[in-house]
């Protein structure tokens, strides 16, 4: 199909289909919120059928319909409403079928070469001037393609991003996606001990660095993956959000290497130091495997009471049925009374119906609309679902009373007060 009638046709059809999207979602000019949803699913279909294509061989054609795509999508950044990430998800469907394309042929055939050098054509479209990434996301997949003889024409092409890119002082974001290309291409031109000499001298790019990790553990390195992973927590002074995914390449290091006490240590250290509550039942499993879990139960538990956030705390007590000391820790937070009520309301049930109480008065005092309204009367009725039946009817009772003139909330809690009556009429 290179260059073909038939493949020129295919794609008049695509750039007709996409005219006719664009043009019923235009309105006065501009494609608003609904309009940009209705152009990217169709965007999205036309990259379904191309990734069938691809699969099917076809994939000179599932290339150029993405490609085609990929213009597309950057033409509409700026005259289109895209709060809903409609780009965003044609973008990763871009994505996908050219990876289907690129892997779907045979390196070094003809097809491969006009994939590869029509790709370094696209590359350099205008329409990508505004949202430079575009570029990349077409060069990445069809570097794999690149031969001895070619690999310098795309050389030249990311030579030619960077150097429009470094005049834009605002950014560096695109050096990571130029070595990337780069790995890929010296991969498939000089082989893997190149691209290992290439990465180690490239290990200051995340994405870099985390492939050099993994190929250490897929080699059985792992203590080359583990000191990779520690130079990257230790090289900043960020707190946990920055560094959380190196301590979760980390923690993956110690599981593949069969490290029971290093994933112990670690999962500790998250959650008693970093806050981590993801990394709780974890170290309670491995805990439980080493056979310690019982001995040092009440000890974690009270230095989670010291470093956790109070929610976390307690969701953590609920699910350990640690009945008295959620309780201790609602009567510092009675506002979370709701949540564990239930659990509580059988073992405390004047402690807890007092601060259901409390709680119910306080939301009466500051709520000044029906929804609100109708959240205390939810409330009520968990109270008497607790069994504080009778303590539900009285604090009815008493916001009736205290608040005459508050037709809706009287409407809301007569209507709870004939429910609660009805059902325990009901046999």
């Amino acid at each position: 199909m290179i260059k073909s009638d038939q493949l020129k046709a295919a794609l008049s059809i695509l750039r007709e289909r996409i005219a006719n999207a664009k043009k019923r979602a235009t309105h006065k000019g501009f494609i608003d919120y609904k309009g940009c949803l209705s152009v990217c699913h169709e965007f999205i279909a036309i990259l379904e059928e191309a990734g069938q294509a691809a699969e099917q061989g076809n994939c000179i054609y599932a290339y150029s319909a993405a490609s085609l795509v990929l213009v597309n999508c950057a033409r509409l950044i700026g005259s289109a409403d895209d709060s809903a990430g409609g780009i965003n998800d044609t973008q990763r469907d871009v994505i996908n079928v050219l990876k289907k394309a690129c892997t779907g042929v045979e390196y070094g055939s003809p097809d491969a070469e006009y994939i590869y050098g029509q790709a370094l054509k696209d590359s350099q479209n205008k329409a990508f001037e505004r949202c430079d990434e575009f570029s990349y996301v077409l060069l990445l997949p069809i570097a794999a393609l690149a031969t001895a003889k070619n690999v310098h024409k795309l050389y030249n092409v990311l030579d030619i991003l960077s150097e429009r890119l470094r005049k834009k002082e605002y950014t560096s974001w695109h050096l990571e996606q130029d070595r990337l290309v780069r790995l890929s291409a010296i991969t498939a031109t000089e082989g893997e001990e190149a691209a290992e000499q290439y990465i180690a001298a490239n290990l200051e790019f995340d994405e870099i660095r985390r492939i050099a990790i993994r190929q250490a553990v897929d080699n059985g390195g792992y203590d080359l993956a583990e000191k990779l992973c520690i130079e990257k927590i230790t090289s900043t002074s960020y707190g946990y959000h920055w560094t959380r995914k190196w301590y979760s390449l980390l923690f993956d290091v110690y599981v593949k290497c069969g490290d029971p006490d290093k994933q112990a240590e670690l999962a500790e250290d998250l959650l008693l130091h970093h806050h981590d509550d993801h990394y709780y039942p974890i170290l309670k499993a491995l805990l439980l495997e080493k056979g310690v879990w019982n001995t040092r139960f009440s000890s974690i538990l009270d230095r989670l009471s010291q470093s956790l956030p109070y929610n976390s705390y307690m969701y953590i007590l609920s699910q350990e049925n640690e009945r008295t000391r959620l309780l201790e820790e609602l009567k510092m937070h009675p506002a979370s009374v709701f949540h564990y009520g239930a659990q509580l309301s059988e073992h405390f049930p004047s402690v807890i119906y007092s601060l259901c109480l409390d709680e119910i008065r306080k939301q009466a005092a500051e709520a000044n609309n029906r929804a609100l309204y109708k959240h205390i009367c939810g409330n009520i009725r968990k109270l008497a679902k607790y069994g504080g039946k009778a303590e539900a009817d009285d604090v009815i009772a008493e916001l009736k009373s205290k608040y005459p003139r508050r037709p809706a909330m009287l409407e809301e809690l007569d209507l709870l007060a004939k429910r609660l009556a009805k059902k325990r009429r009901a046999p």
